[in-house]
Order: C-alpha cells, then sequence, then structure tokens
C-alpha cells in the first residue's frame, strides 16, 4: 500500500511532534512510530529542559558551560543559536500545555515563576522541570495536540525499514544527481506487511542508539534505526565515538535498570564507595557536580579498582520533603525495589545513556541527503561535542525541530519517481533465527566489554573484526529471508556498532565521553575537530 503525506515524520519523540505540529500548517503529515507514541527516549528524560531563564543567569554563561561539558569540541555559532531559543521555546511548550513545575503553584505561567534546578556541569540553576517526569509531561502535552490536529495522521507499531532514494528508483530516464529522499518503505509489524510512505519532506527523529551496550537506560526501541538507515542511504555521520555514559543508573543484580537524575546530586546527593567514603572530590573541583563524563570514569576506576560492580548515591543528608516533592517517580521506583532513599542509599553504577554524535546536520536539521530531516538525539548538529551537558538534549531537539520546521525549502515542490513496491523475499527461515537472536546479544556484550568508558585500541581492533562478521552474517540472513522488525533492529544495531567503533579508533587521545588508555591526555593539535565517516 502507498500512503501519499507532504511530510513524513519517523520517530514520535519531542523533536518529532514539535516539527509534526509546525508543518501541519503547510500539509498533510505522517507520523510513524516504532511502538507507541510514548515510547521514546523523551519519556524517560527525568531531569529537564536547560535555559538561561533566571535574572542572574546569562546565554554567555550557560554558551560556556556547554562549550566547556563538550571538551571544547562544539561549535560556538551553533550553541549560541540554540541556547538563546531556548526561553522562547519553553514558553511555548508551555502554551502547548505542559506543566512545568513552578514556584508559586498559581495560574501564573511565565517563565519567571518556573521552578529550575542545578545539574552537573552548570554554574546557575537553569533546568526547567516537572517534578522528575519532565519528558513524560512533555510528551502528554504534545501528543494532546498531535492527535486533536486533522492534518496529522498517526502510523503506531511500524518501523521504517530504509529510505526512499536514488538506491530504490529505476533511473530510466537518465540519472539524478546527489542523493534525495521521498519518504521511507515502513514494516507494518501488525501484519509484516511492507508499506510505501510518500512524502515531499522526511524528519528522521527516531532517537539514539544506546541499546548496542548490554547495561543501558534507554528504552527497547533505542537500537538506532534513523542513524543506521541515512548511513545506509549515503548520509555522513559524526563524533560517533562520543557515547555518554550516565553515571548514575540504578544498579541491580537482575539487570533491571533505570536512571537516578542528575538533579539528586544538584539537590546534595553524595557519591559514596561501598566503605562510606564520598570520593569525586578527588577527581573534580565540582566534586558530584562534575560533567558527566568525569563522573562516570571516577566510578568506573573506583569499581574496578575494588573489584565491585556498583558505588552508592547517599541522599539521606537531602530533607525528604525535598526529595519526595521533586522526584516521585525515583521515589516510586526505587520502593518497588524495596529502598526508601530518604534514609538509605541507592545502589547505581555508570550505564550507556547519550549518543552526543549522529547524523551530519545544520542547526535546522538538514543533511548530506535532499529532503531528509533530522532533530534530537539522532543528529548532530554541533552543540554537543564530546560530551553533552545536563539537560541540553530535550533543549537541542526542540530548537532544531521547530527550525527544521520552519525551513523555507518546507514549500519547494518536489518531482517524485516512480517508486517501486518493496521486493518480496520467500518466507521466514525459522531455523535461522537463532543468526538474529544471538548476535543482538553479543552486540551488547562486544560494546559493553570492548567499547565503554574505557578504551584501549587493542580491544576496539578486535572489537571490529568482531562486529563486521556480525553484520555480514545479518545482512545476509535481512537478504535472503521476508523482513521481520528484529531483523531490522539487529541490522540497525550492527551498523551503529561499527560505526562507533571505527570513530573511537580514528581519535587517537582522549576527550569527552571518549577515553583511551593508550593516549589518556587530550590533544588539541592533532585531534580538535570532528570524526566523520
Amino acid at each position: 500500500m502507498t500512503y501519499e503525506h507532504d511530510f513524513l515524520v519517523i520517530g514520535s519523540g519531542i523533536a518529532g511532534l514539535i516539527y509534526a505540529l509546525q508543518v501541519s500548517r503547510l500539509g498533510k503529515v505522517a507520523i510513524v512510530t516504532k511502538s507507541s507514541l510514548l515510547d521514546c527516549n523523551t519519556a524517560y528524560a527525568q531531569g529537564g529542559i536547560a535555559a538561561a531563564i533566571d535574572v542572574k543567569d546569562s546565554f554567555a554563561e550557560h554558551v560556556e558551560d556547554t562549550f566547556q561539558a563538550g571538551a571544547e569540541l562544539g561549535k560556538r555559532q551553533v550553541i549560541q543559536q540554540i541556547i538563546e531559543a531556548g526561553p522562547a521555546l519553553i514558553q511555548y511548550l508551555i502554551d502547548l500545555g505542559t506543566d512545568f513545575t513552578r514556584m508559586d503553584e498559581s495560574y501564573d505561567t511565565s517563565l519567571e515563576n518556573l521552578s529550575l534546578s542545578l545539574e552537573g556541569g552548570h554554574t546557575r540553576r537553569r533546568v526547567a522541570y516537572a517534578a522528575d517526569s519532565t519528558g513524560y509531561q512533555i510528551m502528554e502535552a504534545l501528543i494532546t495536540q498531535c492527535k486533536a490536529n486533522n492534518a496529522i495522521d498517526i502510523f503506531e507499531n511500524r518501523i521504517a525499514i530504509d529510505l526512499i532514494t536514488q538506491h530504490h528508483v529505476v533511473q530510466d530516464n537518465g540519472f539524478i544527481p546527489g542523493i534525495t529522499c521521498w519518504g521511507a518503505y515502513v514494516l507494518d509489524t501488525d501484519n509484516n506487511q511492507v508499506d510505501i510512505f510518500r512524502a515531499k519532506k522526511t524528519m528522521m527523529s527516531t532517537g539514539g542508539a544506546a541499546q548496542i551496550y548490554a547495561h543501558n537506560t534507554n528504552p527497547s526501541v533505542a537500537t538506532g534505526d534513523g542513524m543506521a538507515m541515512a548511513r545506509l542511504a549515503g548520509a555522513r555521520l559524526a563524533n560517533m565515538e562520543f557515547v555518554q555514559f550516565h553515571p548514575t543508573a540504578f544498579w541491580s543484580p537482575d539487570g533491571d535498570t533505570f536512571l537516578i537524575s542528575e538533579a539528586v546530586r544538584g539537590e546534595g546527593a553524595i557519591l559514596r564507595l561501598s566503605d562510606g567514603r564520598a570520593f569525586m572530590d578527588d577527581y573534580h573541583p565540582k566534586g558530584n557536580l562534575a560533567p558527566r563524563d568525569v563522573v562516570s570514569r571516577a566510578i568506573d576506576a573506583e569499581l574496578k579498582k575494588r573489584g565491585e560492580k556498583f558505588c552508592y548515591l547517599d541522599a539521606t543528608g537531602v530533607p525528604s520533603a525535598i526529595l519526595k516533592a521533586h522526584f516521585p517517580f525515583i521515589d516510586s521506583k526505587l520502593k518497588e525495589k524495596g529502598i526508601d532513599f530518604t534514609c538509605e542509599p541507592i545502589p547505581v553504577a555508570p550505564a550507556a545513556h547519550y549518543f552526543c554524535g549522529g547524523i551530519l546536520s545544520t542547526i535546522d536539521g538538514a543533511t548530506d541527503i535532499r529532503n531528509l530531516f533530522v532533530a534530537g538525539e539522532v543528529a548532530c548538529c554541533g552543540l554537543h561535542g564530546a560530551n553533552r551537558l545536563a539537560s541540553n538534549s530535550l533543549l537541542e531537539a526542540l530548537v532544531v525541530a521547530y527550525k527544521a520546521a520552519n525551513h523555507p525549502c518546507n514549500s519547494d515542490p518536489v518531482d517524485f519517481p516512480i517508486i517501486p513496491e518493496w521486493r518480496l523475499m520467500g518466507v521466514f527461515n525459522e531455523n535461522e533465527w537463532v543468526i538474529i537472536s544471538h548476535n543482538r546479544e553479543i552486540i551488547g556484550t562486544i560494546m559493553q566489554g570492548y567499547a565503554g568508558i574505557r578504551r584501549s585500541r587493542r580491544l576496539l581492533k578486535y572489537a571490529l573484526s568482531r562486529l563486521e562478521n556480525i553484520y555480514n552474517e545479518i545482512n545476509n540472513f535481512y537478504q535472503h529471508n521476508a523482513v521481520r522488525k528484529e531483523v531490522v533492529e539487529t541490522r540497525n544495531m550492527a551498523v551503529i556498532a561499527i560505526a562507533v567503533v571505527r570513530s573511537a579508533l580514528m581519535r587517537k587521545e582522549s576527550r569527552g565521553a571518549h577515553f583511551l588508555i593508550d593516549n589518556p591526555e587530550r590533544n588539541d593539535l592533532g585531534y580538535k575537530h570532528d570524526t566523520i565517516i
């Protein structure tokens, strides 16, 4: 079946829904999402959105904090433009119905009444939040708006397989130069049918790829689909070595993890070892509020020295009223695990959390591929550099998606070629399913062990060899079997795992979220530039 829209949005996080709402003024919009609209990284975001709102704060200070947290690899002009756009777009979210936590719980919804928290790497309180479920509150407001919009069609339980480009089109009337996107082939996972979604413009807002690591904070849908599809279609990826590990993910022996927001440390919680010793002051002047890459490496180093799997986050010194009011979600999740964090410490360990790199793009989401825009974690526009400053992710997604939706080219006419139906293969070979299920697990194990917080060139080379063999196995299965969601996801995970390792091998220094034991120092003379593949 062929669906025809003016705009196709792949992914349903904050970036995709903001874009959809904005471009719906120009034409019909299709939102394609792999699961439900709420099953995305945005909904998991606890902390909030960083913006220089307080009168004591300034854009210049926020810019400098972002640039320093990113190990001086971010683009200053990009950083400044995104930060300066932040306050007005947070007001836009409020106007759409987002219920941020306010200082005065009256009907005053002005920016001046927002309660602001402090997170690692920031020099000011500048994070607007909604208790500890900010992303969820934003998503509820955006979903309500999208469902009420007659110009927006929503397609849940659909996974995009490939972008429709010159690779798929028969060019009998002469070559179409460059690479152009005319939509995507999309699998309806309820009936395993592949449909064509044809569109003048496509927005890729599929989030990150932390599922390539065995221990991560992301939902199961975060398998790098957008990055992999764009890469396979011919787009460049940038800075894929910079995978941010969140330092404080809940640790349990059964592997059931969830995020313990950085804002808990912002309120005064302290990281401690099993003997009760606080250790972060040994690693950074900001102690427990050091940038995430510093904190994650410090925890990793201490645990390796002691042969332990987790340390503790001690919030017992914070007034219990503040903990319960500010962190109700964390409170309820910990109680499910039998922990009362007002009077006992929380077991935590670093977990893969966020990709600072992604599809190379401009600040308004334009890519190497014509008619393809990207926004959010899937993209690399130059904001984060080598390490993301806390709560800058929702800010980036919001600003870039808004700019992409208001790009002047959105009104340009598009000539469509004849788009062939998806090439159907034979029946699905259940006997060979182990190729997919086994390799998916192996990818996570390899990345966790060989391309994690602390890396070595020897192990990275070993990982690359293993991963390339795994990709060949998966791709061979993909080429000879009927398409299935798990096959597409595992193909994408292999593509992105290889990209991370290749990028890490290209950077022979340590910077931000990339720490190489062979070259533990930063080398500004040789490597103060982006890694492009």
